[in-house]
């Protein structure tokens, strides 16, 4: 008995150390991603009157990158070069996006707000819902439309998405289910972009005045669910939540979209994170994968739902 119970503490102390080295992980990368941010940012809303001008520019870019550097270097320092290949494989490799799942990516956004600016129009809650006119020019000047996209995406999606979906979302569920883990990222996501909110000049680069911050908090708890659902049917592929994110931002800015017509978008939003939670289950937010090995790298079937060759080299089991 005296053996059993040494067996069991024994057991117990290596769970518990584990459970800390894990959370270890997290606060040395929200040290990154918060640490490194706010202090640069801080920096920004000091120097000038907008985040736009030289020098504050600077500071608010570079503050911008917390989030990719705290991805970049925590995988490194846990899993070393095997995990940034790993990591670096999920940012570029398209073969883990199926069909369906590539359609979602890219319609998705475009759809729920041309259906807003549709039900916006029908309840005349604004003359010109969206500027379908001005998106169209934005087509016709090619390198005014290039330049536009990739502001769009170095500002948020691609930084970003390393970090909160490359490092840190597996890391939470390895302790809660995939629903859980979501809206604590969510809250994480969110605390991190309070600082815009009082950045002077940051907003009027979109044409619109900022939301408060519990507005703000209700737009990113749906997106974080959707996000998680596409992340952990696309064999953990960080370019299609990169893409996704994209696609989420883009679209409102190039269809022009009046502040009318975002809290319809926002409840469609709503909708589409209830039926993932609903229909594909909240302890993973997937369907079974088929049985046996994956021809992807770092991810095997059975129901299990288990993902080998994680980054900080250990296997992640997603609860169900």
């Amino acid at each position: 008995m005296e053996v059993l119970r040494g067996v069991e503490g024994s057991e117990s102390g290596r769970k518990a150390a584990g459970r800390a080295f894990r959370s270890s992980h997290i606060l040395l990368f929200l040290a990154f991603s918060h640490g490194w941010t706010w202090g640069f940012w801080v920096l920004a809303a000091l120097w000038g009157e907008t985040v736009w001008h030289w020098p504050a520019s600077a500071f608010f870019y570079v503050g911008g990158a917390g989030v990719l550097l705290g991805g970049l270097v925590m995988t490194g320092a846990v899993n070393g070069r095997q995990g940034l290949q790993d990591l670096g494989r999920r940012c570029v490799d398209p073969r883990p996006i199926s069909g369906p799942w590539w359609a979602l990516i890219l319609l998705l956004f475009p759809v729920l707000t041309l259906a807003a600016g549709f039900v916006a129009g029908l309840a005349g809650t604004s003359p010109a819902p969206l500027d379908l006119r001005d998106a169209a020019s934005r087509v016709l000047e090619p390198a005014s439309f290039l330049a536009f996209v990739l502001f769009v995406l170095v500002i948020g999606p691609l930084p970003e998405e390393v970090g909160w979906r490359g490092y840190l979302l597996d890391r939470l569920q390895l302790r809660w289910n995939a629903l859980a883990a979501s809206l604590l990222l969510a809250l994480i996501w969110w605390s991190w972009h309070l600082p815009l909110l009082g950045l002077p000049g940051y907003f009027d680069a979109f044409g619109r005045a900022p939301p408060t911050a519990w507005d703000f908090l209700w737009g990113i708890l749906p997106a974080a669910v959707v996000y998680t659902w596409v992340y952990n049917n696309t064999g953990r592929s960080v370019l299609a939540v990169i893409l996704l994110h994209f696609m989420h931002n883009f679209t409102g800015e190039f269809l022009g979209m009046d502040d009318s017509v975002r809290p319809i978008r926002l409840a469609l939003e709503w909708g589409v994170a209830i039926g993932a939670v609903v229909l594909w289950g909240p302890a993973s937010l997937r369907r079974a994968p088929p049985a046996g090995p994956s021809r992807f790298p770092g991810v095997t079937g059975g129901n299990e739902g288990r993902i080998s060759n994680a980054p900080d080299g250990t296997e992640l089991r997603r609860r169900r």
